[in-house]
């Protein structure tokens, strides 16, 4: 049987390399393990033995942070009393690594089962992403969405249009990596793929999620005019959950702020707010968990900004940042937000 690997043990790897300014080649080097080895690692290929991490840990002086995602296989799959396996994963984290690897092997024979599992794979490291940073975890998440693309062209069977849901989810992830990694154009192209397949397989909210993606995109690079038209586009998709439609609306206003237009945008802002009353108590969408009424003060304060409304920003905008989990309240993509409230709070 195919060993399971914990997707975070890859990002760890490279992580705690990087951060001792070693490359690959060097801890190669000082490991006696081939750099192709440790490169599978990291990309999340393979799984070391207990005894490679365990040296590995030695090597990095990390106090045995790598051979925690390592399970030993001597020890098979059993639990201990508190629910993990010796190697620190549950027995749901083990059975999903195998059905995940009995999918690469055999796609033909594709269940519903490994289909959740290939689509848990991916929430995992949606989930790294509040804390991993996208150069780190971008190998990682690249393979395995090569990986779902290939079992999703060979698979057979009822349960393929769900994996294409996936893959589709997929497509935006990578995307949203590729765009914090500089590569826009990549990350363009992706984001417009996920929404064409979303879309066609009947999931509005991912289709206008992706879209609303394309009209950030286009706000960090100064292109208004596409600004405006995806968030648009996003607003209007068919199917789409109620906080995405509201999501993409205080952001459609924004951008007509900023393209000069103040009564397009004070139209948007009114039809986005009509809306709200509903969107109470909505649940956000699975592959857009942070989509929450709390966040909808990030779009409502920069619309407010932009149309001169600069209390109303702040008390938006702090708010907005008030209400992040722990784990979002640093990362990269929260910046924008600090900015606007420190441009909003200068002008109030």
């Amino acid at each position: 049987m195919k060993r399971p690997v914990d997707p975070r043990f890859g990002a760890e790897l490279r992580r705690l390399r990087e951060a001792r300014a070693m490359s690959l080649r060097e801890l190669s080097a000082v490991a006696h393990l081939s750099k192709s080895l440790l490169s599978l690692y990291e990309n999340g290929s393979r799984l070391p033995s207990p005894e490679n991490a365990a040296h590995l840990d030695k090597m990095l002086g990390v106090g045995g942070r790598l051979a925690s995602l390592t399970p030993d296989p001597m020890l098979g799959n059993e639990a201990t009393p508190n629910g993990m396996t010796p190697g620190g994963l549950t027995p749901s984290d083990l059975e999903q690594a195998e059905r995940v690897a009995h999918a690469e092997r055999v796609p033909r024979a594709l269940d519903g089962g490994a289909v959740e599992s290939l689509g848990g794979v991916l929430a995992a490291h949606r989930r790294l992403d509040d804390t991993v940073p996208a150069e780190v975890l971008w190998p990682i998440a690249s393979t395995h969405h090569q990986m779902l693309v290939r079992v999703a062209g060979e698979a057979r069977g009822p349960h393929v249009p769900a994996l294409h849901l996936v893959v589709a989810e997929s497509l935006q992830f990578v995307g949203w990596l590729s765009a914090q990694r500089g590569q826009y154009e990549m990350a363009d192209r992706m984001y417009a793929q996920s929404a064409d397949r979303a879309e066609e397989l009947g999931a509005g909210g991912l289709a206008s999620q992706s879209r609303r993606f394309r009209g950030s995109l286009a706000w960090e690079q100064v292109r208004l005019a596409q600004m405006v038209a995806h968030y648009a586009h996003a607003a209007q998709t068919p199917g789409a959950g109620i906080l995405h439609r509201i999501d993409a609306g205080l952001r459609h206003a924004h951008a007509l702020a900023l393209l000069g237009d103040p009564a397009g945008a004070l139209r948007a802002l009114h039809a986005a707010s009509d809306l709200t009353t509903a969107a109470d108590g909505a649940a956000p969408d699975p592959f857009a968990y942070w989509l929450t009424n709390s966040w909808l003060r990030f779009p409502l304060g920069l619309a407010h900004l932009e149309l001169g409304r600069a209390q109303d920003a702040a008390d938006n905008l702090r708010a907005g940042l008030a209400d992040l989990p722990d784990q979002q309240r640093d990362t990269p993509w929260t910046a924008q937000y600090r900015s606007a409230l420190e441009t909003a709070q200068a002008r109030a």
